[in-house]
């Protein structure tokens, strides 16, 4: 999973759309890749937020890939943005 700073960096680190399977914004709107090669963009794809949706997809990464972590939690903010914010600021080393 990642969280990126920038939308602009997606073309620097997605090479085609296939590689993009689910993004969300930083006020949880759900994303989707568009271009050629080259040339990615992240565009929104509902104006509408789906907080349940990117808690229950941050969730999921957790118990999949951190668990092996076993202090780590997903965070637990209740404000969504301060949910996002807290999702980039935390990092698990693989």
């Amino acid at each position: 999973m990642f969280v990126l700073p920038d939308p602009v960096v997606a073309d620097e680190l997605i090479e085609t759309v296939e590689e993009f399977f689910e993004g969300f914004d930083g006020g949880g709107r759900p994303l989707r890749a568009i271009g050629p090669s080259g040339q990615i963009e992240l565009v929104l794809a509902s104006e509408e937020p789906r907080a349940s949706e990117l808690r229950a997809r941050v969730a999921h990464y957790y118990f999949v890939y951190a668990a092996r972590h076993p202090t780590r939690i997903p965070p637990q903010e209740d404000d969504l943005t301060a949910f996002i914010q807290a999702v980039a600021d935390d990092e698990v080393d693989e």
